[in-house]
């Protein structure tokens, strides 16, 4: 049986804001990125990749070419982490934990002449906004800003500014793979930014970071032109009965805020009853402030958890302590952060929950879990259950 020492597990999405605001083409990244997202599309011949942005929150709508995704009906979107006030940029981040980070996601409409799709995917994270569509198409001239996924970059969520060349409605072919050359019709916009393949389907954006356009790459022999399908044209698509009829997401339940605080649950036998009473105590003026710390040890996960376990990679193992940490918060009508301690195997689990994700530092849990390690590994269990609640206590203030 393996076994896992004191792993601390936690991924933040958002990440603080920053502490002066950026100016110009920087802001407009600043506020977009959340929402723009790394699109997957398994193919017979291997994995397609591209860009594409959310446009709708409620409802979970995720725009991108119809070249990305062809004609496969399923998709898997990845949305940035942050690290130090920056989305993670290198591409194996996302690769390594894809069982975690990937979200489901079905293309429910397709515009091939214009070269887009709509993907409704399963979940968005709380914290990320739409990108709103703007009026109308910008005039040659105006500045717009691209942000994408180039496939020969190691790297993602890459920015590049431009200036419209031009808008018109165009005829044009684009190869779409070995010797697949595919026929389109739309109302374009050409730029003099560049666009590489896997860029497709990302936004660009004016400068109010409103979707002016769909990344579409480069017509055949255009060697410096860039086209993007136009804003008209993805209002087009929204209006269609597919999309149109969608339902604003209403399955996701309300969260039962509870009426009483939790206490420490010390199954395993760690804690002295002192230590205890001082950590219910805590627990109780975190309530009051409407956060939930959950407190929980075991003297041995289930058999069947287990087993789960040693078959799986370290990123499904991350995945599988994350998902029963998180359970056991609805579970509980609990939000905020859940710790957890088993013994066999040895494992702690730090989460947090629901909107508290991006109230704390992103590399909090780390912190947090480097301390627990040295202190577990020395049995100082009394001492680790009260580090726990003076790092809680002191980074949430309340709401």
């Amino acid at each position: 049986m393996p076994r896992f020492l004191w792993p601390a597990l936690v991924l933040a999405f958002a990440a603080p804001l920053p502490a002066q605001e950026p100016a110009g083409g920087a802001k407009v990244y600043k506020a977009a990125v959340p929402a723009v997202v790394w699109v997957h599309s398994a193919r017979p011949n291997g994995l397609a990749t591209g860009s594409g942005s959310l446009i709708d929150k409620d409802r979970r709508l995720v725009l991108t070419n119809f070249h990305v995704v062809e004609e496969n009906p399923k998709a898997t979107i990845f949305f940035p982490a942050f690290r130090d006030g920056q989305p993670i940029p290198e591409k194996t981040y996302y690769s390594d934990r894809a069982n975690r980070l990937g979200v489901a996601g079905k293309v429910i409409a397709l515009d091939k002449a214009a070269d887009l799709a709509v993907i409704q995917i399963d979940k968005v994270p709380e914290e990320v906004k739409a990108i709103p569509l703007a009026a109308g198409t910008p005039d040659p001239g105006d500045n717009v800003h691209s942000i994408g996924n180039a496939g020969k970059s190691g790297a993602l969520f890459g920015y590049v500014k431009g200036t419209v060349r031009q808008s018109y409605r165009k005829k044009w072919k684009a190869e779409l793979g070995k010797g697949k050359v595919v026929n389109f019709e739309a109302k374009v916009i050409e730029t003099d930014s560049p666009t590489n393949p896997g860029d497709s389907g990302g936004p660009l954006l004016n400068d109010k970071g409103e979707l002016v356009g769909v990344t579409q790459g480069g017509a055949i022999n255009a060697n410096s032109v860039s086209t993007f399908v136009d804003v008209s044209e993805v209002k087009q698509l929204l209006a269609t009965r597919p999309v149109k009829e969608l339902k604003a997401d209403t399955t996701a339940p309300a969260v039962t805020k509870r009426d009483k605080p939790l206490t420490v649950a010390d199954g395993a036998k760690l804690f002295s009853a002192d230590a205890v009473k001082a950590a219910d105590e805590a627990l109780a003026e975190l309530f009051k402030k409407e956060f939930d710390l959950l407190i929980e040890t075991s003297a041995a996960a289930p058999k069947e958890w287990i087993e789960k376990a040693k078959a799986g990679k370290p990123d499904e193992r991350m995945k599988l302590f994350s998902d029963a940490a998180e359970a056991r918060m609805k579970a509980e009508n609990a939000q905020g952060l859940a710790f957890t301690i088993c013994m066999d195997p040895r494992f702690i689990t730090i989460e947090l929950t629901g909107a508290y994700k991006n109230r704390f530092p992103p590399d909090f849990a780390k912190k947090l879990g480097e301390s627990l390690r040295v202190l577990l590994k020395d049995k100082k269990y009394d001492e680790a259950l009260a580090e726990v609640v003076k790092q809680v206590k002191a980074e949430y203030k309340g709401k």
